[in-house]
């Protein structure tokens, strides 16, 4: 039956090849698409896996990602560690590493840490090689792997950030999320170069963030609680608050994603419709012949729905290399600033596919069954 439903398609091929390219433009969308929200829910996967595995103390008025140009007192890391419940609250500062933007994704910062408190927070991220931070470890840095790659640095050797030479010591593992982008220093580094950075603004001992890990065993959510209410002029983001800010960042690429799907859905299934209805027409005698001489009512249905899913299954690969080809092309133009901006899943490479075939063959049905049902004498009689 293939083969014949094939010879059928490329009865009329100038109409089969205009509904599968406009099936083609649909899917092509969508796999760009859908490989750069894949891209996006990775960062806000391996950003989960940092933020949410810790409490975030940020001056009241600001937010998760900053928002406000005021700082934490030092005197608060003590405040907090005298609630109960808290392992260590530790200070940082971070600063952008340099004033030009890194385009596509998350920011690439000069994170610095108070290093006798903070073993836990530094050990939330796998290292690829060498050792974290540890106290004393004033003009070392341990390297995000983008920011490795960047520099082209391993262990031993040196880097600059923000006009000072720093030892690497360290490289995390890839997280595909915005810890890639760091570099990790101490607390009174990260400050010095702040006040380097920026000779007008005159700061004492401040932290931008004081990162809280709880003891084994509490709930960090009661615990964020608890410490908001324990100590004054602070904002607390808890792990649930953290996820909830991070997860807004993809909602707005999943609904686009689904936008397209829903125009695809459409264009596609009116153009298959409509091909099918012209080829029914088309062929209602032969119909009618092939049930005269004892052709079944299902044979006749298969026929035709097998007709309309291999238009959107053709329209589907089609679509969805095009898309790949176009996605690795992208990819390669941006990898030189250590930048990936999509990423292909099994998702987005068979999906599409699957998509297209399906709605080839449910834009497909009311056609079929209209073949299926035609009585041969009826059909027999059309001109």
């Amino acid at each position: 039956m293939l083969k014949y439903v094939l010879r059928n398609m490329w009865r009329r091929r100038a109409r089969t090849l205009l509904t599968v390219f406009g099936i083609v433009v649909g899917i092509f969308a969508l796999t760009v698409l859908g490989a750069l929200s894949a891209r996006l829910n990775q960062q806000v996967r391996g950003a989960e896996t940092w933020f949410t595995s810790k409490i975030s103390v940020v001056p009241s008025g600001s937010g998760l990602f900053g928002g406000s140009d005021r700082y934490l007192e030092l005197s608060k890391v003590g405040e907090i560690e005298a609630v109960p419940g808290v392992k260590s609250a530790v200070a940082g500062f971070g600063l952008l590493l340099s004033d030009q933007s890194t385009g596509f994704g998350a920011p690439e910062l000069i994170v610095g840490a108070e290093l006798s408190k903070a073993q836990d927070l530094l050990n939330l991220i796998d290292l690829d090689r060498g050792r974290i931070l540890r106290e004393g470890d004033e003009g070392k840095v341990v390297l995000g792997s983008t920011l490795a790659e960047k520099f082209e640095a391993d262990l031993g050797d040196t880097v600059e950030l923000r006009g000072r030479d720093f030892e690497v010591v360290g490289v995390y593992a890839p997280t595909l999320s915005a810890p890639d982008g760091f570099a990790f220093v101490s607390y009174r580094d990260a400050l010095d170069l702040f006040r380097e950075v920026n000779p007008y603004f005159q700061v004492g001992d401040i932290a931008a963030t004081i990162d809280v890990i709880p003891e084994e065993g509490v709930d960090a959510e009661e615990l964020a609680a608890r410490i908001g209410e324990s100590v004054d002029g602070i904002k607390v983001i808890s792990p649930a608050e953290a996820e909830k800010q991070i997860s807004q960042f993809s909602l707005i690429f999943n609904a686009i994603l689904l936008g397209i799907g829903f125009i695809a859905l459409v264009v596609g299934g009116l153009s298959i419709i409509n091909t099918m209805i012209m080829s029914v027409s088309e062929r209602t005698r032969e119909i009618g012949l092939k049930k005269a001489v004892g052709a079944e009512t299902g044979s006749v249905l298969s026929e035709y729905l097998l007709e309309s899913a291999m238009i959107g299954f053709f329209g589907g690969v089609i679509g969805v290399l095009a898309g790949l080809l176009a996605v690795y092309l992208l990819n390669n133009a941006t990898s030189s600033s250590q930048v990936t901006v999509f990423s292909v899943t099994p998702t987005v490479a068979i999906g599409p596919v699957v998509f297209a075939t399906f709605l080839g063959t449910a834009a497909g049905l009311f056609p079929a069954l209209r073949a299926a049902r035609l009585k041969p004498i009826e059909a027999l009689r059309e001109d």
